[in-house]
């Protein structure tokens, strides 16, 4: 290793030792230029420069504040060191991504006079602008790099390209890619590689999946022999996953095989997560398999890319199984390791073995994120543990991690759902007060919330106040307002609020209306209910099986039976399929009318179309047969139904 400039490592103190009549070094007072014009007259010791620009500049071991010290002296010393010198400490800082220093650096450079920038400098300045986003003042050193005679070589086209990527601005890229030849220039594989890397980056997947054919096939603008590297294989595999076409990413591995390119668990890697992104988690299995035969050890990232798959079909036993044999392998789990695993625990209700998975990963000197304590929240909160969730989210800001929306969401969500209005309202002011400015999840929540309480005023003025915050209400909270102004018996302000909405071409959805049609039926104000439902074709909504429901139980409680059955009838008409719920309405609807008859006929329709009776049904069943002294004989006229599995929820359609 190269030694180390041990007195400029130190202090300002120990650089004085060298330079003792130096008044003081650092970069802000030599910006001004007036405390050094003594350093012209004091010799610079070359050797020391030289050990530095050949050894420390070229390893990297050096500091930025050294490298400025070193830069200082070397622009007031006479006469001053070559351009060659200047050019070996900047590429320095460049590769240390000093870049903003760097073009300062090259201001103050110019401004001295004395040195005139050759092409390798300008080229330098020109990559620092680019890697800082600002691609439209390296058009300018372009200007000024072929005003000074220079012809740009393809160096400077990559960087323009990566530059242009970096800025999303990849149809310029292209376009410049397209041009290069036009320069004498024929891109090679860093100027493919570029354009491919910010093509998928950008979702013009397609595109890049063209430039690599055209490198496969030997597009005379590549002269040939501008063939596809392991990185550029890579590039494209990872870009065609994650646009989910995994069918080419696997054939663009088999063909890298083929070329005499064995793929790195980089590789891997995508096609695994990108297989399982996609729901092809055996054949992720499988590929990984083939890896682990190959004598390509998996890092974290594939590890946790099929635990995630694995998690996601449901297969916990063997997600657990691999990260137990990530442990064995020597393969530490990192903070997205341990969020997948608590995520999957929290969505199953195993809250305790979460927690286990929480104070190991801490043991482990990992530090939960904020996913993982939102993950955790969300588990507490599902459960109905909103005092565990509340614990946790105190202990948050003793972990050096800050909640944000979402945490305060998931939280304020839990309150709502236990009833305790006043602390879910606490929280929302609490996160105001913070600065934490809330989404239109934050609102809808807390707006249910108040609205099961009846606390009508309260959900008024975070209305407003939602609106003075400028954020827009959607249709799912339209839906609520208009549930929550029906259940609390407001039912003109939510026939109100909806005209409103009409009035406005607001895009009207089937869970409002079904919303409203619902609060008109329980308002017994059916013909209400019978209009708005008959204007479905007009807000281009199709009915579906709630909002059938809702009629048919209106329906039935007016007593109009015939046309309950019609609607039945309807729903097939229209391809919809009635469920318990369907069947169970309206069978109680001619129970209470003492049809008998039609209760059988339904029970047999139930049967033939395979919907499967609940607890309702078997006690609409029961008071079928206690209307009649010979319920035995009646018994043998009930179907029989195929036996289901009773671990299986059964779909409650109805609002």
């Amino acid at each position: 290793m190269a030694p180390r400039i041990w007195f400029l490592s130190t202090s300002v103190v120990n650089y004085k030792l060298l330079f003792p009549f130096t008044p003081s070094l650092s970069f802000t007072t030599i910006n001004s230029g007036t405390e050094l014009s003594s350093l012209s007259r004091q010799p610079l010791d070359q050797t020391l420069l030289q050990n530095f620009l050949q050894h420390n500049c070229k390893s990297g071991n050096f500091t930025l504040n050294e490298a400025l010290l070193f830069f200082d002296y070397m622009i007031y010393t006479r006469p001053m060191p070559p351009i060659l010198s200047f050019k070996i400490l900047l590429s320095a800082l460049v590769k240390r991504k000093h870049y903003d220093t760097v073009v300062l650096l090259y201001k103050r450079l110019i401004s001295m006079g004395g040195l005139v920038l050759d092409f390798i400098s300008l080229n330098i300045l020109l990559n620092c602008y680019c890697n800082m986003k600002r691609v439209s003042e390296g058009y300018v050193v372009l200007g000024r790099i072929m005003r000074m005679g220079f012809s740009p070589d393809v160096a400077t086209f990559n960087t323009f390209i990566r530059g242009l990527c970096m800025e999303r601005r990849v149809l310029e890229a292209t376009k410049l890619f397209r041009k290069m030849i036009a320069f004498g220039c024929k891109p090679n594989v860093i100027s493919c590689g570029a354009l491919i890397n910010g093509l998928c980056l950008t979702g013009n997947t397609s595109l890049a999946l063209k430039v690599f054919e055209e490198m496969v096939n030997g597009n005379a603008a590549f002269g040939g022999m501008c063939k596809p590297n392991i990185v550029i294989y890579g590039t494209i595999i990872n870009g065609l996953c994650k646009d989910g076409s995994v069918d080419k990413a696997k054939e663009l591995l088999l063909e890298m095989k083929g070329s005499g390119i064995n793929p790195n668990v980089v590789i891997y890697g995508s096609l695994i997560d990108g297989l399982c992104k996609n729901g092809f988690v055996d054949e992720a299995k499988e590929l990984f398999s083939v890896m682990k035969t190959s004598n390509i050890n998996p890092n974290v990232v594939t590890y946790n890319s099929l635990i995630h798959g694995l998690c996601c079909v449901g297969d916990w036993d063997e997600a657990k199984c691999l990260f137990i044999e990530m442990l064995d392998q020597g393969v530490q789990p990192n903070v997205v390791t341990f969020s997948v695993m608590i995520d999957e625990l929290c969505k199953k209700g195993r809250i305790n073995e979460a927690n286990v998975f929480l104070e190991m990963m801490i043991q482990r000197s990992v530090n939960p994120d904020i996913i993982t304590y939102t993950m955790l929240l969300d588990g507490f909160c599902l459960l109905g543990k909103i005092d565990d969730a509340r614990k946790l989210f105190l202990s948050m800001s003793s972990k050096c991690c800050k909640p944000n929306v979402y945490t305060y969401s998931i939280l304020i969500n839990g309150y709502c759902k236990k009833g305790k209005v006043e602390q879910a309202t606490s929280l929302y002011r609490e996160m105001v007060s913070k600065g934490i400015r809330p989404t239109i999840i934050t609102y809808t929540t807390l707006l249910s919330g108040l609205l099961q309480e009846s606390k009508m005023e309260d959900a008024q003025k975070l209305f407003d106040e939602m609106k003075v915050n400028k954020v827009v209400p959607n249709s799912h909270m339209y839906g609520i307002l208009i549930d929550g102004l029906c259940k609390n018996g407001y039912y003109s302000k939510a026939l109100e609020l909806f005209y409103d909405l009409e009035n406005c071409k607001f895009k009207m959805n089937i869970e409002m209306v079904s919303c409203l049609v619902d609060g008109l039926c329980r308002a017994e104000r059916f013909e209400a209910a019978w209009e708005l439902f008959q204007k479905l074709p007009r807000y281009h909504l199709m009915p579906n099986v709630v909002i059938y429901n809702i009629m048919i139980n209106g329906l039935c409680k007016e007593g109009k039976l015939g046309k309950a059955s019609f609607m039945l009838l309807d729903m097939d008409n229209k391809g919809l399929y009635p469920n318990v719920i369907t069947f169970n309405t309206i069978m109680r609807g001619f129970l209470k009318n003492n049809d008998t008859q039609k209760v059988v006929e339904l029970l047999h329709k139930m049967a033939e179309r395979n919907v499967m009776p609940n607890a309702s049904t078997f006690e609409i069943v029961i008071e079928l047969l206690g209307k009649d002294e010979k319920y035995r004989e009646n018994l043998n006229l009930l179907p029989s139904f195929a036996v289901k599995d009773s671990t299986r929820p059964e779909a409650d359609d109805f609002q």
